[in-house]
């Protein structure tokens, strides 16, 4: 388990090809956490591994939005993801910005989960130390990036045939056609 600075807010992360992993996971965030989240890639082509290629209009938004700190819903592949994929059939990937996760992602070889790094219900770490008050030696490694204030993602469902906003963060996606409206902030 560790706590990684990510392009947003500080993150909880582990492998998401390892049961044991998410399970504690689990276990550290605590309360009535659902089993669906978010995972980092150091590519579109890692996200396009575990996932249905989105629709042209879809990929466009991706071609705008990627790398950032965008999280997008697809449609998952049969049989090329884990078991904790949602019941609906979807998955959540954001390839982030940060040439450090973009890396350590690639050096991992499969996604990586990336949760806020705080208790369910809570207010998320804004800082290592933060996320140290809350877990302590629960967690093997805490990476310290300095402060993190943002906002959390946007997220955008990519898999249907046209982008759907489901929530505003950090970034806007200005000008683009999102449920047939341009996004405004």
């Amino acid at each position: 388990m560790i706590v990684l600075p990510t392009d947003t807010i500080y993150g909880l992360s582990c492998r998401w090809d390892s049961s044991a992993a998410r399970d504690r996971l689990h276990q550290l965030k605590g309360g009535q956490r659902v089993a669906f989240f978010v995972s980092l890639v150091s590519d579109r082509e890692m996200a396009y591994r575990y996932a249905v290629t989105p629709s042209d209009e879809c990929r466009e938004l991706l071609d705008v939005a990627w790398p950032g700190p965008v999280t997008a819903i697809f449609r998952a592949r049969e049989g090329a993801v884990p078991d904790f994929v949602g019941s609906d059939g979807t998955i959540a990937f954001r390839f982030p910005n940060s040439p450090f996760l973009q890396e350590l992602v690639r050096g991992v070889g499969v996604p990586v989960i990336s949760t806020s790094a705080n208790r369910t219900g809570e207010p998320h770490a804004e800082s290592a130390e933060d996320a140290w008050s809350v877990f302590g030696e629960d967690v093997d490694l805490y990476v310290d990036g300095g402060p993190q204030e943002a906002l959390p993602s946007t997220l955008v469902d990519v898999s249907g045939d046209k982008p759907k906003l489901l929530r505003v963060g950090i970034q806007a996606l200005r000008g683009l056609q999102i449920e047939g409206e341009p996004f405004k902030e």
